[in-house]
């Protein structure tokens, strides 16, 4: 078993406020996403002793983050901001492409990660309660990935071959652009909403994964992960957790909503 180096472990949070005409996004009003991405960090900021905090955007947006920084200062916390123009080729090829180009972006940008470190990657509106948990279990390990076998339902013949008919369309377009690393199943991925990984290893293995994805064909960066960790070695995550937030391709509340209270607080950061 390797032993953890002894260093801290940044999250990095990825968020695109303005997602544009980005496909396959429910949740597309920007003052909604806004609010939900400030819910995330005061969250992460009072909740988990999680420190510094990476929190990278594409979409080049004009809200001003000092309120929320100095807010993590007063509680003993460091957040770093980065926001660039990184969104565009996001509204062709789905938000996966964006959200891999982000972590790439923050890994090249960022003050605070450098290859020896390990980090943590949570989806920028999202929060998980059972963090230390979660980082106490695994603090031994450089790299965790939550592997995923979903049995997709099929109700009625109609259903069948639509499902037949995507998963081949997929199947094709994976071997376009993955190489022959044997059939693809879209029911076999990777969690892409949060991980652990060392810099090293992401940068080496995963860190234009990004570039294979194209949501229109079924081929998501859970996919394009899975794909490109095969034959490498990483700790699978089997510890139950809740996520609290809302899906941004379904819409729907995971395992719970942010409180009255969460909420209200972030609020206080976005009136002038």
């Amino acid at each position: 078993m390797e032993t953890k180096l002894a260093s801290v472990e940044p999250l990095v949070m990825t968020a695109t406020i303005n997602v544009g005409n980005t496909p396959y996004v429910k949740i597309n009003n920007s003052e909604e996403r806004l609010l939900e991405y400030l819910c995330a960090l005061i969250s992460w900021i009072k909740l988990t002793p999680v420190n510094p905090i990476i929190f990278c955007e594409n979409s080049q947006t004009d809200y001003d983050f000092h309120k929320i920084q100095q807010f993590a200062k007063d509680e003993g916390k460091t957040l770093e901001v980065l926001v660039f123009n990184g969104n565009r080729e996001s509204q062709r090829y789905g938000k996966g492409y964006g959200e891999g180009k982000i972590i790439k972006y923050a890994i090249e940008k960022s003050y605070h990660l450098n290859e020896k470190l390990n980090f943590y990657k949570i989806t920028g509106r999202l929060f998980v309660p059972d963090f230390c948990q979660i980082q106490q279990q695994y603090e031994q390990f450089y790299n965790v990935f939550k592997i995923h076998h979903s049995a997709a339902k099929k109700k009625v013949f109609e259903s069948r071959i639509s499902l037949y008919k995507e998963t081949f369309k997929a199947y094709l377009f994976s071997l376009k652009t993955r190489g022959f690393k044997g059939p693809h199943n879209p029911n076999v991925y990777v969690n892409a909403a949060f991980f652990k990984s060392n810099v090293a290893f992401f940068k080496k293995n995963m860190m234009n994964s990004y570039k294979r994805v194209n949501d229109r064909y079924g081929y998501y960066l859970e996919h394009a992960y899975y794909d490109d960790l095969i034959g490498k070695e990483f700790a699978v995550m089997n510890k139950k957790y809740d996520i609290i937030g809302r899906s941004g391709s379904r819409g729907h509340v995971l395992a719970g909503d942010y409180s009255d209270e969460i909420k209200k607080l972030a609020k206080t950061f976005i009136i002038d």
